[in-house]
């Protein structure tokens, strides 16, 4: 069961790069946001109305909820929607890839059992010289509005890897559905502000595509997308997990193609390989080989 579900999160979480580059087209990024988890959260409500499921209520429990809720469900996505504006979204996918890492990263000093090796550490070093050379690869000075935007990309696996660490140690024995509804409420707060600070309402057409594109986006790639794996962060490893980040490049890459014609760099081919390299060290290769940690960390 866990593998179909992971396979279903590839294919969701591998399309929506292409079904946020559909809606912002018809759309402002912050208001596509804030309605997607808006969306998003009343089905999750009824869910949890249905089934006659109670929401945590313990100060200490809403805590750790409502801090990797901001990171997740508005620095992260925040992050892809403005960046979305400005590069494809194959290589907003390809950056997201860097997740791996970071999750190895903050796993290390914060999940006891999963340490960072010195075999993980090259694949760190392996994989963030792919990002490097993605990152400077055909972008002279004249695109520097694109150099920032994948910059600005780059806080969105940064943000997911912090939430996801913070789960993973603190939310798994509480229920995924109330723990989603209750991060993507802190996150509507968060956006719907943000949005009307910097975006103009009347931007947002009504349309079939932007409609179809926020529902989709809430229903899937947010509701039972989210549900879904913070379930199974409650019986896998969070760095095993975490390879979701090395399949849904790939199909963003072929939706980009196929769709918006997207084409890459040779920098972009290169960096890629590189990225996904560095994940497989990271996660298989250091995984089937007995080592001792690269540090302790008490």
């Amino acid at each position: 069961m866990n593998t179909i579900l992971i396979a279903s999160l590839c294919l969701i979480w591998g399309s929506t790069w292409a079904v946020i580059k559909i809606g912002l087209g018809e759309a402002p990024p912050f208001y596509s946001a804030a309605f997607r988890f808006l969306l998003s959260m009343l089905v999750l409500g009824v869910v949890l109305w249905l089934g006659r499921r109670s929401l945590p209520r313990d100060r200490g429990i809403l805590r750790w909820i409502l801090i990797p809720g901001f990171f997740m469900y508005f620095g992260s996505y925040a992050a892809v929607y403005y960046a979305e504006q400005y590069i494809d979204s194959a290589l907003a996918a390809i950056l997201f890839g860097s997740f791996p890492f970071f999750v190895a990263i903050g796993a290390h000093f914060y999940l006891p059992g999963e340490r960072l090796s010195w075999l993980k550490m090259l694949g760190l070093m392996v994989g963030f010289t792919g990002i490097v050379v993605i990152l400077g690869g055909g972008v002279s000075a004249t695109d520097s509005v694109k150099l920032w935007a994948m910059g600005i990309m780059l806080l969105s696996p940064l943000s997911s890897a912090i939430a996801s660490v913070l789960v993973k140690r603190h939310l798994t024995r509480e229920d995924p559905l109330a723990v989603n509804f209750l991060q993507m409420l802190f996150g509507v707060i968060l956006l719907f502000p943000l949005a009307m600070i910097r975006e103009n309402f009347a931007d947002f057409h009504w349309t079939v595509k932007s409609v179809s594109a926020v529902t989709f986006l809430a229903v899937f790639g947010s509701a039972f997308a989210f549900v879904t794996y913070y379930h199974l962060l409650r019986t896998m490893e969070a760095v095993k997990l975490s390879l979701i980040a090395f399949v849904t490049p790939v199909v963003a890459a072929c939706l980009g193609w196929l769709v918006f014609g997207e084409r890459f760099t040779l920098a972009t081919v290169i960096g890629t390989i590189l990225v996904f390299a560095g994940i497989w060290i990271v996660n298989i290769l250091a995984a089937s080989t007995k080592s001792v940690p690269a540090w302790s960390v008490r």
